[in-house]
């Protein structure tokens, strides 16, 4: 449910705009001709957008705090387009040349999330280590992490490790590994098709997956991947070999305002990339603490705005928008990712995971797998019953999830989730990227996931991959 306070400042906020717009507007009839049959690329139009995206901008910011329904800001904001509208002769004569005027007259309601974390329902996980690497024609290698069982779906984590000199533009395409046909047969004889799917790749890194169709059952103890007819590797995936990786996990729930918890999202975002202010498209930081305070969901002296604006502070970054006083100190994992040192080169590593971790609010995530190569570290997860991962403040965009790892010194490493791939069963598989990098293997690593109610820590040991 919407938060009163948080509508009846949009409202407001809209009431204003368009009272501000709507004497513009008057002007701009008034030194544009009656018969002038421009488009949108005449300044009313680009008053009323610049006008309408204020409004929408402070509403996501409601919504991905969770005091806002989105189907109120979606109603709010054909109404508000409407009005506009209506306050331009220019305006309603192009809609009325183009057969639009209905556009500013109804709205269907496109329906909020189901959920704020998840929007599908979690699958039951399983998650086999494989730790084993293929080398290929070229040569490139073939590193294979984890395989997870979800649902209608089986995925095997895995990076291509391509030829690739420093400097150089050559452009290569992973999207296939060079076999005609490719497919895994298991201890039973059954057999499956294989597809390698790849994400984007740089200084010769390329992560994906390779989906095998149908999921091999519970039963099966191992594969062997055939390519054009030809043995290339063998998959254990018995329960023995299994039980060397499985950590530990616990579950916490989560004390913290919803307000808060989007700054500290924010704060998580500026580690990650080193962008204080953030896209052009959406809010920077002291637009986001403003729309809050002024809504009502979050404390005029919240310690979290002042630590957002010391962590600000420390990168030595203009543009942030904050007014609010910088505390003296930042939390310590912020501080940890802060002060790594540059490294000039890392460790090389593609280390199989086997950690399903239990539901945060609602939503299942299988750790498959650890990779640090071409001066990154990424972790490789697979979730159920999550929603859509979409561009910060867009359109059906929900915060997400805190992702944070502590390798075996101590130091925190925060991580951003990359681009996706989707399958059936509501199952996303993807990377988060790890900064700062790792500058050593650890033999095991501290997983914390936060959700909006609840936190999960998991350990987990590190296992590379063997050569094969």
């Amino acid at each position: 449910m919407s938060d009163e306070r948080a509508e009846t400042y949009l409202r407001l906020r809209a009431e204003a705009e368009l009272r501000r717009v709507a004497e513009q507007m008057r002007g701009l009839d008034a030194t544009i001709r009656p018969d002038d049959r421009g488009g949108p690329d005449v300044r009313p139009f680009a008053t009323a957008e610049t006008a309408l995206w204020k409004v929408v901008r402070a509403g996501r910011i409601l919504v991905a705090a969770g005091v806002l329904e989105e189907e109120f800001l979606d109603l709010l904001a054909a109404d508000l387009g409407g009005s506009i509208s209506a306050r331009s002769r220019i305006m309603l004569n192009w809609d009325h040349r183009r057969g639009m005027l209905h556009h500013t007259m109804s709205f269907t309601p496109s329906g909020g999330p189901a959920s704020r974390a998840g929007r599908g329902t979690a699958q039951a996980m399983r998650v086999m280590p494989i730790g084993r690497a293929l080398r290929l024609p070229g040569p490139s290698v073939l590193h294979l992490m984890s395989l997870v069982r979800a649902g209608t779906e089986a995925v095997i984590t895995a990076v291509l490790r391509m030829p690739w000199s420093p400097g150089s533009t050559e452009l290569v395409s992973p999207r296939d590994l060079p076999y005609d046909q490719l497919w895994a047969v298991d201890d039973h004889g059954a057999r499956y098709a294989a597809r390698f799917w790849s994400g984007k790749g740089r200084a010769g890194i390329w992560p994906g997956i390779v989906r095998l169709s149908p999921p091999p059952p519970a039963g099966v103890r191992r594969l062997d991947l055939v390519g054009d007819g030809t043995h290339l590797i063998r998959l254990p995936l018995g329960s023995s070999a299994r039980a060397r990786w499985v950590g530990s996990s616990s579950t916490e729930p989560v004390a913290i305002a919803p307000g808060e918890r989007l700054l500290v999202l924010e704060a998580e975002r500026i580690l990650a990339s080193g962008d204080v202010p953030g896209p052009v498209q959406g809010p920077v930081p002291g637009e986001i603490i403003a729309v809050l305070t002024e809504a009502g969901a979050l404390a005029p002296d919240s310690p979290v705005a002042g630590q957002l604006a010391a962590l600000c502070r420390r990168f030595g970054a203009a543009g942030h928008g904050i007014a609010v006083a910088p505390l003296a100190q930042i939390p310590a994992p912020w501080a940890s990712v802060i002060d790594a040192p540059v490294l000039a080169g890392g460790p090389e590593v593609f280390a199989a995971l086997a950690c399903v971790l239990p539901d945060v609010d609602g939503v299942r995530f299988a750790l498959a797998g650890l990779s640090s190569a071409g001066g990154e570290s990424h972790l490789h997860v697979v979730g159920s019953g999550m929603a859509p991962l979409a561009d910060r403040y867009q359109w059906n965009w929900t915060p997400g999830f805190s992702w944070w790892l502590r390798d075996g010194t101590g130091n925190w490493h925060v991580a951003a989730a990359g681009e996706p791939h989707t399958f059936g069963d509501d199952i996303q598989a993807f990377r988060l990227r790890l900064t700062p990098p790792l500058a050593a293997v650890p033999e095991t690593a501290e997983v914390v996931v936060t959700g909006p109610a609840t936190r999960i820590r998991a350990t987990v040991p590190i296992r590379p991959a063997e050569p094969r």
